[in-house]
């Protein structure tokens, strides 16, 4: 009976739930990349998709799951649910750099957390590397390892040349056996969104991690208040799956709406189903205002979305007294802008702004006709730069149309004496006859005063000796000017007029 139990007990010992904060550049990634090389077998090494957000590696005969949250300093709401959503946080830190800004920021988030804490003091393989110096710093942080009278396990480690990585592993694993893991497949399901997006092929796609119970294909469950019906379900490794259990991550279909990071999926009708209320309404941020600004906001995925909204009310709730303003937004969601965001903007006489989202050619033609300001980023430094912007009073313009823009990489003088420029289309395309510009440098930061070095139109362009009407974007040729300009140098920038 004794060993009955105890075979039990060690039934429901799940495998340990690890996300890595720290500043950027101190190695997160790296580590990461080391340990999935490392211990992830090779056939199936390559097929963790981007979004998934989480895979398990073994250690011996045990796992554990990592949940690889952003970076970024803008992305602080997404890591801080990402260190409720685990049992332990591996702070790294460089040993050749030491506390930074994003390290004390992770420090707070693991704090209100209350969750574990493993220090990994890596690049030790640096000339610089400073063990002593990054433990003292971390001192001064209240964070005190074991070797100076602290609780906190610390393991010094090289991403670079994988030394320490096992024994960060060891020291997982001893953690969560002190901490005694407990998931029971048997048990009523809790599992953790991690990410969920509006995919163009898929529909909704939710990345989850499993705390308790089992999800397999054909359940009915619920999240974030709407129901789904679990349709199909892959693994980190892009393999279908039937059936994830305590700790598994995977990625499941079946939601008909995008439910909210950081919540839980549930099943349908359970009593811990606690349905939230729709957020798919007007939200304002700021009171008592002098000016209110209207906002359609989209993001590729959901996690982003709500870094995004918080980094920009973090943007009015700083605002000085003189520039008091509100930020209204009228829309919020993931996937591409569309026609009825335009629309919506119109109507609330907003402007709609995307975070790596697509603009399809119907919505910039709608949206012209609107006289509707819509832009879309790449990067979050320049989303938040035309944010406040805009919030403190200096209209965003949208940017005209870029018909066609390319840089010059490389010159070639033929027999005849004609140069060619070897260039790449950095936006819009080249064609044949275009009426082009020639700037010494990029003319997306020129200035009104800025004047062309010379007008000319495009006679031939070149794909290798092939001639050819179009170059588009992303697309390198050689471009024969009339009239020639012999000042012509790499590094200038053709814009179509």
């Amino acid at each position: 009976m004794v060993n009955e139990n105890k075979s039990k007990i060690e039934q429901n010992i799940r495998a340990p739930i690890v996300t890595v904060m720290g500043h950027v550049d101190h190695g997160k990634t790296s580590i990461l990349d080391a340990l999935r090389k490392t211990h992830v077998q090779e056939n199936e090494y390559g097929g963790i998709t981007q979004h998934i957000g989480a895979y398990q590696i073994s250690k011996g005969n045990k796992k554990i799951t990592f949940i690889d949250t952003p970076g970024h300093a803008a992305f602080a709401q997404m890591r801080a649910r990402g260190g409720k959503a685990a049992d332990i946080v591996v702070l790294v830190v460089a040993a050749d750099e030491g506390v930074k800004p994003q390290t004390k920021e992770a420090i707070s988030h693991i704090k209100a957390a209350n969750v574990p804490l493993i220090v990994a003091i890596n690049k030790m393989d640096k000339p610089g590397a400073d063990p002593r110096k990054v433990k003292q710093e971390l001192a001064q942080e209240s964070i005190l390892v074991e070797d100076w009278g602290g609780s906190e396990l610390c393991v010094e480690l090289s991403a670079k040349t994988g030394e320490g990585l096992d024994k960060l592993l060891d020291a997982i694993l001893l953690l969560a056996e002190m901490n005694n893991l407990k998931g029971d497949p048997k048990g009523e399901l809790e599992a953790i969104i991690i990410e969920s997006r509006l995919d163009r092929k898929k529909g909704v796609v939710v990345s989850c991690i499993v705390r308790n119970g089992t999800l397999r294909v054909g359940d009915k469950i619920t999240a974030s208040g709407y129901n789904a019906k679990v349709r199909s379900m892959v693994d980190a490794n892009g393999k279908n799956v039937k059936e994830a259990f305590p700790s598994d991550p995977v990625e499941i279909l079946g939601f008909s709406n995008v439910p909210h990071v950081g919540d839980l999926i549930l099943t349908e009708g359970s009593e811990l189903a606690i349905l939230s209320q729709d957020e798919d309404k007007v939200e304002v941020v700021g009171k008592d205002a002098k000016r209110m600004i209207s906002i359609i906001l989209k993001a590729d995925t959901q996690g982003t979305l709500e870094a995004v909204k918080s980094s920009l009310a973090d943007l009015v709730t700083t605002s000085s007294a003189e520039t008091t303003y509100a930020l209204k937004f009228l829309h919020s969601g993931t996937g591409d802008i569309t026609e009825s965001d335009v629309m919506l903007a119109q109507s609330g006489k907003g402007v709609v702004i995307g975070f790596d989202v697509r603009i399809p050619s119907s919505v910039e033609d709608l949206a012209e006709a609107s006289e509707v300001i819509v832009k879309t980023y790449k990067t979050i430094y320049d989303l938040i730069d035309d944010a406040a912007k805009l919030l403190e009073g200096t209209a965003i313009t949208e940017t005209s149309k870029i018909k066609g823009r390319a840089k010059v990489l490389k010159l070639f003088k033929l027999e005849s004496g004609d140069i060619i420029a070897g260039c790449k289309v950095l936006a819009g395309a080249l064609k044949v006859k275009a009426r082009v510009a020639i700037y010494d440098k990029n003319p997306a930061d020129l200035k009104k005063e800025d004047e062309p070095l010379f007008y000319g139109s495009i006679k031939k362009l070149k794909k290798g000796k092939d001639d050819i009407d179009v170059a588009g974007k992303d697309n390198e040729c050689g471009v024969l000017l009339k009239p020639q300009y012999e000042e012509i140098a790499e590094e200038m920038y053709l814009e179509v007029l």
